[in-house]
């Protein structure tokens, strides 16, 4: 086996399921697909995840929602390839040859610790790019985006690996810091672009910011379901929303769904003599 694409599925069941059928559309048998079941918190998420079958996949099941990092180092343990992919659950990887393209420059490269694919969302750049038959990249001395990586296992192994892993909020700048201790490279392949459809109509709009206020307020971190009947998203909340680029719009929509959310929740809790409020 030479390649092991590892989803964290904690999402919504449309995207999971867009992001599996570009990868599987998109490689062949060298390649293996392993979903991490991060238990998501919605019921026909969690049966797909239950009962899907196909040749190419393996569904692992921690018992319970580990996180982003630690759910990708749960999957690289028990993969079977030489080159691990870390593929987040609502991108679609382009129907080229990507797999082949991020491993022959991880091979022209010795000195590249790991390559990712170009998110679509990131502008161009002026910055040197190298053509090499098949692919563009782009070294990068800033940190590179982890919307679909690949490294080789044995180096992950040997120098990535991190215990202890909160759910988010250590992936990228950790494996920066380890690159540039080692003397590596990272770049992105400028010829293969991913997409995200994180804040399109089929996502959920307070996951999305769930994962930016659990990494941004670590005072606040709390599992999902627990965050979104307490947040509050004030006007501090919502600059920290500006600055990761949501528009008007989007926050005022994510105030509003937390605010009905908890609403909902306050009409369904139990009263103090037992009984629930009738609506």
């Amino acid at each position: 086996m030479r390649f092991s694409i590892i989803i964290n599925c904690y999402n919504t069941l449309p995207l999971i399921k867009k992001c599996l059928e570009a990868a599987l559309v998109s490689t062949d048998q060298n390649s293996e697909l392993i979903l991490i079941n991060n238990h998501p918190p919605y019921a026909d998420a969690l049966a797909f995840l239950r009962e899907y079958k196909h040749p190419r996949v393996r569904i692992l099941d921690p018992g319970r929602n580990i996180g982003c990092m630690p759910g990708f180092q749960y999957g690289a343990e028990h993969a079977h390839g030489q080159y691990l992919v870390k593929l987040d659950d609502d991108v679609l990887v382009p129907n080229k040859n990507w797999t082949a393209a991020m491993c022959q420059a991880l091979k022209d490269f010795p000195k590249l610790a790991y390559v990712a694919l170009l998110p679509a969302a990131l502008k161009g750049s002026p910055r040197p790019q190298v053509k090499k038959n098949g692919y563009t990249l782009e070294f990068r001395r800033s940190t590179i985006l982890f919307w679909c990586m690949m490294i080789n296992k044995q180096l992950w192994r040997k120098h990535f690996y991190l215990a202890d892993l909160p759910l988010y909020g250590v992936g990228e700048r950790h494996y920066e810091r380890k690159a540039n201790q080692l003397g590596l490279k990272k770049a992105y392949l400028t010829s293969h672009v991913c997409t995200s459809l994180g804040r399109t109509e089929e996502a959920d709009p307070l996951y999305g910011a769930w994962k930016l206020f659990y990494v941004k307020k670590k005072e606040s971190r709390s599992d999902f379901e627990t965050w979104k009947k307490s947040f509050v998203l004030g006007p501090g909340e919502a600059e920290i929303m500006r600055r990761f680029g949501y528009p008007e719009d989007q926050i005022a929509a994510v105030r509003a769904l937390l605010t009905a959310t908890q609403q909902a929740d306050r009409t369904c809790s139990p009263t103090e003599g037992g009984a629930e409020h009738v609506p």
